[in-house]
Order: structure tokens, then sequence, then C-alpha cells
């Protein structure tokens, strides 16, 4: 039970750090402790029942725990556009625990061949959906939202659980797929992401597809000289992407500044000035330190005052806080002691998420691609946005999961997690079918009636050497 036990422990212990540092926000915290505790205990306790691992929902919780500290800090010291709001939370929880049934009701369908088919013309749709009706409510640029009533939805989080089905489906199917026709189809569906991304300008949510594309590809098909070619033409080519970007920002860029840009520039403008301008800021944060770079150059120098307990001058000028810049405001905070022990929570999660994958890969492929795509899912995005934020790679501005606030992206994490969790169920044979379970004994009595039929002919052998002698 100790493995249970720790993160209760860091779930009170981040309302103790929250008592001396802000006691308004300490009060606050508490009333939410209270359903912390209890769904901590509850799903907890029956994972231990399950021989579940423990150690992956230590890392779940603890994140998740910290991540309603910090926004709740957020709100008390930082500028921010929205309120944290604990009923969200819940109600994203609430809606993973639905998807988990739906995908145990489901799962076998990933077996049909036409399921990776209608997986592909329903991401197709939701790109459709936002190209037409997407709004951009928060102003960055990107139409990824639509409006239902008085909520906003951000659809794209959607297409990232289409891509995890698709992929599972694409190498799962009863009736085989050769390589060829594999390469074309999980082409066709990259293409799809790659226009739909392009067309409402959100390249951070493409760039996370672009690598579960390369991995699942790299990992799941069968070694050929196609395949090998093929990934090296892709990664070469969005190098080739990045550099005619560049190339044509300079060509298009005195167009823009004397407004007679021709209907294609046009087009292409937007696209090339946000990629020009990610990698320019990275390269040198300095050039415009009160312009384009002004979100990383705040985040930098609260980095450097954080020290291992947070920040003492009380700096709070970090831009958009509650989003794609909360790992900065956790460290510059709480310090680089509650960061790093972050880092490593997501790393147990990685871990505990390919081993999973590993075990299931000859028993059922489809349910090991969806534990790996899920895991490379919530550790790539967490990656990208803190090495993002903290000015190692290009920005993308994406919310980091448990960490950032949003309840439609919130909702979609803890339905990986959830998948995760689930497969970790009885020592990882949770999603094991009864028929494999059962085949699976049949081969080993086979192997052991074989052993045995063969110490016997050997035992019978040695006494007839016996005899001889």
């Amino acid at each position: 039970m100790g493995s249970l036990l720790f993160p209760i422990i860091t779930a009170v212990g981040m309302g103790f750090i929250l008592f001396f540092k802000d006691r308004n926000v300490a009060y606050s915290y508490l009333v939410a402790l209270i359903p912390i505790l209890l769904l901590i205990g509850a799903v907890g306790t029956w994972l231990y029942n399950r021989d579940a691992d423990m150690k992956l929902f230590g890392a779940i919780a603890c994140l998740s725990s910290i991540g309603v500290g910090l926004q709740m800090y957020i709100d008390a010291r930082y500028v921010t556009l929205t309120s944290f709001s604990l009923p969200k939370l819940l109600v994203g929880i609430v809606i993973a625990g639905c998807f988990i049934v739906f995908y145990r009701m489901i799962r076998k369908l990933l077996t049909y061949n036409i399921t990776s088919h209608i997986l592909m013309v329903v991401s197709a749709l939701l790109y459709g959906i936002l190209v037409f009706k997407g709004i951009d409510p928060n102003g960055y640029g990107t139409s990824a939202w639509i409006r239902l009533g008085s909520i906003t939805v951000q659809l794209t989080d959607f297409t990232k659980i289409c891509a995890v089905l698709y992929y599972a489906a694409l190498f799962a199917a009863k009736k085989p797929r050769e390589d060829k026709a594999v390469l074309l189809q999980s082409s066709l569906f990259f293409g799809i992401n790659l226009a739909g991304s392009v067309l409402i300008r959100e390249l951070g949510s493409f760039l996370i597809l672009l690598f579960l594309h390369l991995s699942i590809l790299f990992i799941f098909m069968r070694r050929s000289t196609f395949k090998r070619i093929y990934l090296i033409v892709l990664f070469c080519s969005i190098f080739g992407a990045v550099a005619m970007s560049f190339l044509l920002y300079h060509l298009i860029s005195p167009a823009h500044d004397a407004g007679t840009m021709n209907s294609v520039e046009a087009l292409l403008w937007p696209i090339i000035n946000k990629v020009h301008q990610r990698f320019s800021v990275t390269a040198n944060i300095n050039a415009d330190p009160y312009g384009s770079g002004y979100q990383l150059y705040q985040g930098r120098k609260a980095l450097w005052m954080a020290g291992l307990f947070g920040n003492t001058v009380n700096f709070t000028a970090i831009p958009v806080a509650e989003s794609d810049m909360a790992f900065v405001a956790l460290v510059n905070s709480f310090g680089w002691l509650l960061g790093i022990f972050v880092l490593i929570c997501f790393t147990r999660i990685v871990i505990s998420g390919c081993m999973l994958s590993l075990r299931l890969v000859h028993i059922q492929l489809q349910d090991s691609i969806v534990l790996f795509a899920s895991t490379i899912m919530l550790f790539l995005q967490a990656m990208i946005v803190i090495l993002g934020s903290c000015n190692v790679i290009p920005f993308t501005g994406l919310p980091i999961p448990f960490l950032s606030r949003g309840g439609t992206y919130q909702a979609i994490v803890f339905c990986f997690c959830g998948l995760l969790l689930l497969a970790s169920e009885h020592g990882g044979n949770r999603l094991i079918d009864r028929n494999t379970q059962g085949k699976q004994i049949h081969e080993t009595e086979e192997t052991q009636d074989h052993l045995t039929i063969q110490e016997e002919d050997e035992d019978a052998d040695t006494q007839t050497l016996k005899i001889g002698f």
C-alpha cells in the first residue's frame, strides 16, 4: 500500500506548500483536496486489488494534484484569460470513465478492415468542421475550437484520439495488409492531418501527430528497405519544408511590407510567417525581447530567478501562465525541486506505457498500438511544450498534460491515462481475450506434454543403455 500512500502524501504536501506561499489559495485547495483524496483512495484501492501498475497510477495522481494546486496559485498571482474550474476537471474524469467503457465495447472493431477507413473519414470531417465553423476565442491565430452554446470545444484534441485508433485499426486488421498498402493508407491519413492543420493554422498538434506517425511505422512495421526509404524521405522532407518556409519568407516579405501580395502569397504568408517566427525566436530570443520573443524572454527570467524553492521577489510577469507556460510558472512559483519531480513523473508514465505495449505486442496488437500511441501523446506533448517554454526547441503553444487548464484537453489526457491503467490491471493481462488466454493455456499444456513425453523417452533410452551395459 506504500505506492498508494505516496500520491496521497503528495496531494497533502501540495497543500502545505500552498499554505506557506498563499494561505487564501491553500484554503481553496483544501476544498478541492477532499474530492482529490477520495478519487485517489477509491481508484487507487480498485487498481491495487487488481494488481495494476501502482507506480503508473502514482505518477498520474501526483501530476493531477500538483496541476490543481498550480492552477489555483496561478489564478491568485498571475494575469490569466480564464479561471480554473474544479468541476470541469471532475467532468473530464467522468468523460474519461465513459470513454474507457466505450473502448472496451468497440475495441474488437479495430480488427475490421473498414474501421481504418471510417476513422480516416471522421478525422477529415473534424478538420472540415474547423475550416468552416472553427473559431479562435483566445486570439492565438488558430481556429481549432467550435462553440457549443456557452462553451467552446477544441476539436483538434479529438483528431488525436482518431489518430490513436486509426493506427491500431490499420495494423491489427484481420486481413493483413501489405507493407506498401500500409504506407499508402497511413500516408493518406497523414496528408489529411497535414492539410487540415495548415488550413486551421494549428502546427503544434500536427507536430505531435507527425512524431506519432513516424514512431508507429518505425516500431510496428516489419523491417524492409522500402520502409527505411520511406521514413528517410519523410524525415528529410520535414527539414526541406522548414527550409522552404524560410526561403519563401524572404521572397514574400517585401511584398507583404509593401501590401502587394497576390492571392497565393496571402494564403501562404500566415503559415510561413509563423514558422519563421518560431524558429527565429528560438535561435535569438534577444532579437525581439518585447515583441515576438516576449513570452519566452519573460519565461527565461522566471527560470533564472526560480531557485530550488521558487522565486523570492514575486516575479509574475509570465504571459499565458495557465496554459503553454504552465511548467515555467510551476518552477517559478515552487522551485526546480518540484519541477524535476514533475519530469520524473512523466518519465514514469512513458516507461510504464511502453512496457505495457511491449507485453501485448504479440498477444493483442491493436491494444499494444493504442497503449503505445497514448503514451506518446502524453509524454511527447509534455516534453515538446516544456522544452519549448524553456527555449530549448521552437515553441508550439500547446497545453501541458495535467499542468495546464482546458476542459477538452484534460478530458483527453484522462482518457489516455485510463487506457494505460486499464491495461495494467492483473499484471498487464487485463486486455487479453479469454480465447487468447485459452489458446495460450492450450499451447502451454501441449508444450508440457511434449516435454513430458521427451523426458520419458530419455528415461527409457537411459534404462536401455544400462541394460545393454
